[in-house]
């Protein structure tokens, strides 16, 4: 049987699976900046004008730290759907931090048959890309405006 790459098998273009691929890689990141925001922020006081004078930075840093924590639930869902959540560190190694098979610590799969964790790859980015598309987020802009992505 000739091999066909992840993104043919599922359906979707090349383009796709490399930004669903780019999104799960910046999962690190997203879980350090969400640990980063937690706690109280103060406006600085150093003599010199800021706009409006109306800025809460404790509640800015709550919005963004809730769009960040959002994006890594979007991720972790989709990881613990697969398999039972069997293969959750596993996928989140290998797709989000980017830890190549060969080097993956084998306690993290509940098999070494390798073609049984690609097909679990493959159904994660499958998930992810029907969850991706369904996504509907909306941002509250505090003034009761609605923003709707």
């Amino acid at each position: 049987m000739r091999y066909l790459p992840c993104w043919k098998q599922i359906g979707i273009s090349q383009d796709r699976y490399t930004e669903l691929l780019h999104f799960c890689r910046q999962y690190p990141e997203w879980k350090a900046e969400a640990n980063s925001l937690l706690g109280i922020r103060a406006i600085k006081m150093d003599g010199l004008p800021h706009g409006s004078g109306k800025s809460d930075p404790t509640s800015a840093a709550a919005m963004q730290r809730e769009r960040l924590l959002a994006k890594i639930q979007v991720v972790d869902e989709c990881a613990k759907a697969i398999g039972g959540g069997e293969w959750y560190a596993a996928i989140i190694q290998n797709v989000c931090i980017g830890r190549p098979y060969t080097q993956m610590d084998r306690a993290l799969m509940p098999t070494s048959d390798k073609n049984a964790y690609f097909r679990r790859r493959r159904e994660f980015f499958e998930l992810l890309n029907k969850k991706r598309e369904g996504i509907v987020i909306t941002y509250s802009m505090g003034n009761d405006s609605v923003l709707t992505c």
